[in-house]
């Protein structure tokens, strides 16, 4: 049979699929299981696990960031934001506020020392020093998504 028949029969079977074919309702059984499965996740909900999503380079050598979701009324990012020991971000302004949480490792902002669970708030308006880390540190932002751009 030649590619060409073999596309015509195809595209003439999907045609009566439909037709040929009753839809069946699952048992009840089965019906009320995938109900209570589906039942608790919220419909207006994404989840990223730690192995997906995509890495980015940072413009900033040894650091790398992932945007894990975005916020379009309040016009924020939420990300997480590596960075390599011995690897800088350089100083900046904010036009937004900015959250931070230290998930692991440490970092410095311009003098002042970030560890493991430690939270840091900047408001609008703010600048902030260079954010370096001697052993490597993840931290998880909350950003301005104008500040992102930039």
């Amino acid at each position: 049979m030649t590619d060409a028949l073999a596309m015509e029969d195809l595209a003439t079977l999907d045609a009566l699929v439909p037709e040929l074919i009753e839809p069946v309702p699952p048992p009840p059984a089965l019906r009320a299981q995938i109900l209570a499965a589906v039942s608790g996740l919220p419909q207006d909900s994404i989840t990223v696990r730690a192995g997906e999503g995509r890495w980015r380079p940072f413009p900033a050598t040894g650091v790398r960031w992932k945007k894990l979701s975005s916020n379009r009324a309040n016009g924020t990012l939420t990300l997480l934001m590596e960075i390599a020991p011995g690897a800088a971000a350089p100083a900046h302004g904010h036009h937004g506020a900015e959250d931070c949480f230290v998930v692991a490792g440490s970092c410095r902002i311009g003098t002042m020392r970030l560890a493991q669970g430690d939270f840091h708030h900047v408001e609008s308006g703010a600048q902030h020093g260079t954010v370096e880390s001697d052993e490597g540190c993840t931290l998880l932002l909350v950003v301005d998504a104008r500040d992102w751009a930039a």
